[in-house]
């Protein structure tokens, strides 16, 4: 569930996931509508544009939010949810929790299969969960969504058992996260690298081609008949779909207005123009997860200094941000969880620094840093000077210059250098960076686990680097507090400690924009903001 614009999910990252308490969910459609789609025509070939290159299509292994929507396509796990957040029916028929919370107990349906024939049975769920489970598989998110199974048993054909550690709040969101999908552990081992590159999986359709730079394709399962309860019995309508892998946004608003492909992601810039065009159908949300932050290396100066920190949270203009890189279409964040997540604090905007840029050059100067005859800040003859790393992406530079423009009022120099999104985050996972611009796409607040416990320092998402035992208690606490009004507390009691620990600037929660040509028929949203396919057809030009 990790990543910048449009789709993107832990995890961050590509991740990751899941109720949610507010969701800002607004349908604008220029036409069209899921009651039309009994018009439209089984068969043909959905194009859509992504915004970036999935590290890997391997649910066990991703670490980035694009992975997890594209297994929505690929894949299925052992629940899911339906359109409206709901559990319901995935791979198994029905499931239930022990009343300690400790045991999972699920019936899989008959008749699934692995795209390449081998059936889905209670060994092969063992199996894949075993996978995710086992260190040589080194896996992202998936590797957390699991992390506190102790044992799986398969005492019949047709059942799974799941023993956990200890109660665990967030399992049933996980079992439901795309990256929770069933592989078939067989055929991984056996293909070894190859297995991320067309996976073997159940879903209604599946990976058959992937040309690095320019586009995955997908052809349609014809033997699925185990998709979920709000769907229609049988295989999906659309023969195949591709995802062209388009990072400029001005080649893929272009793209879609010529009608090369049916489906992307719109850019704040393009919303107005699209919407006023009548040619399609836009359909928004409020990103479920922190659309993006500055994110600090705690363990590199000059962000080794907590008063450092501080100061850059009173120093950024947030609002002005919003305005100039999102054209307003999104709110000022203000802590790790955005509205959109289970177990946002509500009072964290009044809790968290506001702008104050009298206010940050008082901290800058109880840390040691006072200005020059230019208005430089230094310390002990140095300046301050950093580097921010970010990916090239509209939103985030826009965001980049606005930030470096305003640190420079204040004295503070930054230069910007950019990355492709898998080496920005490959590098922050390896510790290179002072600070990065970072955003992630999550459902559910068990994030805060994956992004700041120091057991995710390296392989996983904890790229601030911190390791702080305080921390780890409390993000250990919310994962095994099961009492509703104890768990909003914790969870209020880490975004506070986030707050003043200053591991981020909070930036914004941005709206996203989904765009489809008035030829697809019947895409529906789901309230964790990806577009449904299953039930949708293809108009005749």
């Amino acid at each position: 569930m990790v990543g910048a614009a449009g789709r993107r999910l832990l995890v961050i990252i590509g991740v990751p996931v899941l109720i949610l308490l507010v969701l800002v969910f607004a349908v604008s459609r220029c036409g069209g509508s899921s009651s039309g789609s009994q018009q439209g025509q089984s068969g043909g070939d959905l194009v859509d544009g992504i915004t970036e290159e999935p590290d890997t299509l391997d649910p066990q292994k991703t670490n980035t939010a694009v992975t997890g929507t594209l297994l929505r396509y690929a894949g299925d796990s052992l629940i899911t949810k339906d359109l409206n957040g709901d559990y319901v029916a995935g791979l198994a028929k029905s499931w239930e929790e022990s009343e300690d919370g400790t045991k999972w107990t699920f019936e899989l349906k008959d008749g699934v299969k692995f795209h390449n024939g081998d059936p889905v049975d209670a060994e092969a769920v063992k199996a894949s969960i075993e996978r995710a489970m086992d260190p040589k598989t080194k896996a992202g998110v998936a590797g957390s969504l699991f992390s506190e199974v102790e044992e799986i048993r398969a005492p019949s054909d047709k059942t799974v058992e799941i023993a956990l550690k200890r109660p665990f709040s967030v399992f049933e969101a996980n079992i439901a996260d795309p990256r929770a999908a069933i592989v078939d552990a067989e055929a991984a081992e056996k293909m070894g690298e190859k297995f991320g590159r067309t996976p073997v999986l159940t879903g209604p359709w599946q990976v058959t081609d992937w040309k690095s730079g320019d586009r995955i394709r997908m052809e349609r399962n014809p033997d699925y008949s185990w998709g979920p309860e709000f769907a229609h019995d049988g295989p999906p309508r659309i023969e195949s779909l591709t995802f062209r892998i388009m990072t400029d946004n001005a080649t893929r608003i272009a793209a879609l207005q010529s009608g090369e492909i049916q489906m992307t992601d719109v850019p704040p810039v393009n919303v107005a123009e699209l919407e006023e065009s009548g040619d399609f159908q836009l359909q928004n949300y409020l990103r479920t997860g922190v659309g993006l932050f500055m994110e600090f290396n705690v363990n590199k100066e000059p962000f080794d200094d907590p008063v450092v920190r501080e100061a850059m949270n009173y120093a950024i203009d947030k609002d002005a941000i919003v305005e100039a890189a999102l054209r307003g279409l999104g709110q000022p964040a203000c802590g790790p969880l955005p509205p959109s997540i289970e177990g946002y604090w509500q009072g964290v905007c009044d809790y968290a620094p506001s702008y104050d840029p009298e206010k940050a050059k008082s901290l800058l100067s109880e840390a040691g840093y006072e200005p020059g005859p230019d208005g430089t800040l230094s310390k002990d003859g140095e300046p301050f000077e950093f580097t921010l790393f970010v990916q090239p992406e509209d939103t985030w530079t826009q965001s980049a210059q606005l930030v470096q423009q305003q640190l420079k009022d204040i004295g503070i120099g930054m230069e910007i250098q950019s990355f492709e999104f898998g080496t920005l985050l490959e590098k922050a996972k390896a510790g290179e960076h002072q600070a990065e611009l970072m955003g992630y796409t999550y459902t559910n607040p068990d994030i805060l686990y994956l992004w700041f416990h120091s057991a995710n320092i390296g392989e996983g998402l904890n790229l601030s680097h911190i390791d702080d035992p305080k921390l780890d208690a409390m993000l250990e606490k919310s994962r095994t507090t099961i009492e509703e009004d104890a768990q909003e507390e914790t969870y209020q009691d880490i975004q506070r400690y986030l707050v003043d620990e200053s591991v981020w600037v909070p930036l914004w929660n941005n709206e996203e924009y989904i765009a489809t040509s008035q030829q697809v028929e019947g895409a529906e949203i789901s309230t964790e903001g990806y577009l449904s396919l299953i039930d949708a057809r293809l108009a005749e030009e």
